[in-house]
């Protein structure tokens, strides 16, 4: 059993990924009902049939997505009342009465409504309708709008709009991608302009509420790129952008191809547009995790102070000594206090790094980004066909994740004194041990399918798959620092690095799946992503 200590280090990780899970599973309910009631309404008699099945298999996703919203936020529930009654020294009773256990009680109770209600016709949404406005509500009550005393109401107001929003557009995809892929291309065609005016409309109501929202939020400039939550903003605002060009494309599709045409590009786009859209949700849950800039008067951080950190320097190619290096926080504390103490985020930050713990880290970023550079090139230049070499390049990821396993954590093994299973309570291990299994995988895979060896049609998926998830992981990375700037600085360098992989897994995902005289431009584009994180990794800097 974990303590409560061990808890509250992996806590802030965990909340992120449980309001990513919330976020999701809303958005699939707001997004399926409107999808239910107006796209598949009335459909002509000759495709009866079709859409019976196409709606019945949506009720079933959005079923599902009730039972598991019900489920995330009950495991959400769970946790933060073990923090407040185990690190506050609450009872039961003290707790019950919270905003964020009404909250939670209401979604869990809407969200297995939802999964239990008939739904079986668009004349029968009016109920779910009502419940998924309920749940809306219920995020709302823990939203940063609720907890402000200025503004309070049109902040409140401006939230449910813009979460309705994304939710409809989002929240819609899936179910448009399991419309098209069953009903005959004159129907498919009738749905996508159905659920493109749903998409052209929820645009322009998530890009005016948010930025109402973020004027409030967001106090100045300084605040724009000195405060944590203006880098996750912006780093929103960058994948809303990557999937407004995307749904730009597939409107034109519909717009300009005939239905016998459009359908087979329309379902590849739709397809990475899920995956952007989730990430999009997962900086959400990021964002909503900080508190708003506005708040942060103090040690933001300047502009000179970000230039001096990330302005291209030659790469750390030499690396220190282990034994020069800080050692194993675990065991300091422990010596410390004169026995066997639990290991904290305050532990962790009490200990500041040195300048040969930075060195450390540099030498490790920036062979990781040569090692990346290399493979991009290799990647590009094995599109040309005129060197056969080329296409062996994943192989450098298996020489890239023994590397992260190996240095990534210099107080665990196989370097350090803390052992295997023993630093799995420190989410960064688990983070850089996820990492490193998700590069082997890649590597085992891709280089299958770039020597067409790979016989099943699921193993040139792995690679896209493999990106757009570490993508992810890397969007939700924590750091256990002292220095708030000093987290901010290393929030800066990462977050670029996770933008382009969740790109770069998304155009590798076009380049397979769309027809071929479309997968030009995202084979080109992929390699060119892998090139700028090497590139960005090879100037990394620590201080």
């Amino acid at each position: 059993m974990w303590s409560v200590d061990r808890l509250a280090g992996v806590y802030a990780y965990l909340a992120v990924i449980f309001r990513a899970a919330i976020l999701i599973f809303q958005s699939l309910i707001l997004g399926g009902v409107i999808f239910i009631a107006y796209a598949l309404r009335q459909a002509p008699d000759t495709s009866s049939l079709k859409v019976a099945a196409v709606r019945a298999k949506s009720v079933r996703l959005l079923r599902l997505s009730g039972f598991c919203l019900a489920a995330a936020q009950a495991l959400c529930l769970l946790v933060n009342c073990r923090v407040l009654i185990s690190g506050a020294g609450l009872s039961i009773a003290d707790v019950i009465g919270a905003n964020f256990v009404i909250a939670a009680s209401i979604a869990i109770g809407s969200g297995l409504l939802v999964a239990l209600v008939p739904a079986d016709s668009p004349r029968k949404m009016g109920p779910v309708l009502l419940l998924s406005l309920v749940i809306l509500a219920s995020t709302v009550m823990t939203n940063h709008a609720a907890a402000r005393m200025d503004s309070r109401f049109s902040l409140i107001f401006l939230t449910a709009f813009h979460l309705a929003a994304a939710g409809a557009w989002i929240g819609g995809l899936p179910y448009l991608r399991i419309s098209i892929s069953e009903v005959p291309d004159e129907i498919a065609y009738t749905l996508a302009k159905r659920f493109s005016l749903i998409a052209t409309i929820s645009v322009l109501a998530i890009a005016i509420s948010g930025a109402a929202t973020a004027s409030r939020y967001v106090d100045s400039t300084t605040a724009v790129y000195g405060t944590s939550y203006g880098v996750m903003l912006c780093a929103k605002t960058c994948l809303f952008v990557a999937l407004l060009i995307l749904g730009g494309l597939n409107h034109e599709a519909i717009r300009k191809l005939s239905p016998a045409n459009f359908a087979p590009r329309l379902k590849r786009c739709v397809e990475a547009e899920i995956a952007i859209g989730i990430t999009v949700l997962l900086a959400a849950a990021s964002l909503t995790s900080q508190p708003p800039a506005v708040d942060l008067k103090a040690d933001r951080v300047s502009l000179s102070v970000i230039y001096e950190r990330m302005r291209p320097t030659w790469p750390r190619l030499k690396t220190p000594d282990v034994k020069d290096i800080s050692g194993a926080t675990r065991h300091t504390v422990e010596e410390t206090t004169g026995g066997t103490a639990s290991l904290s985020a305050a532990d962790v930050a009490a200990y500041t790094n040195t300048a040969s713990d930075k060195a450390w880290s540099e030498y490790n970023h920036n062979w990781v980004g040569l090692m990346l550079l290399t493979m991009g090139v290799l990647a590009l230049l094995s599109r040309t066909g005129r060197l056969s070499i080329a296409r062996h390049w994943p192989l450098g990821f298996l020489a890239l994740a023994l590397f992260i396993f190996v240095r990534a954590d210099p107080e665990n093994w196989p370097l350090g004194p803390n052992g295997f299973w023993e630093s799995f309570d420190q989410i960064e291990v688990v983070q850089h041990r996820a990492a490193a299994a998700l590069v082997v995988a890649f590597a085992a895979f891709e280089w299958r399918v770039q020597r067409d060896k790979a016989r099943s049609s699921f193993a040139p998926l792995v690679f896209p798959a493999v990106c757009v998830i570490g993508g992810a992981l890397l969007l939700t990375h924590t750091h256990a620092l002292a220095n708030s700037k000093d987290q901010l600085l290393a929030e800066l360098s990462h977050t670029p690095l996770a933008i382009l992989a969740v790109l770069a897994g998304s155009m590798r995902w076009l380049e397979l799946r769309l027809p071929s005289p479309d997968r030009k431009i995202p084979a080109r584009l992929w390699p060119v992503c892998f090139m700028l994180i090497g590139a960005l990794l090879v100037t990394y800097k620590e201080g």
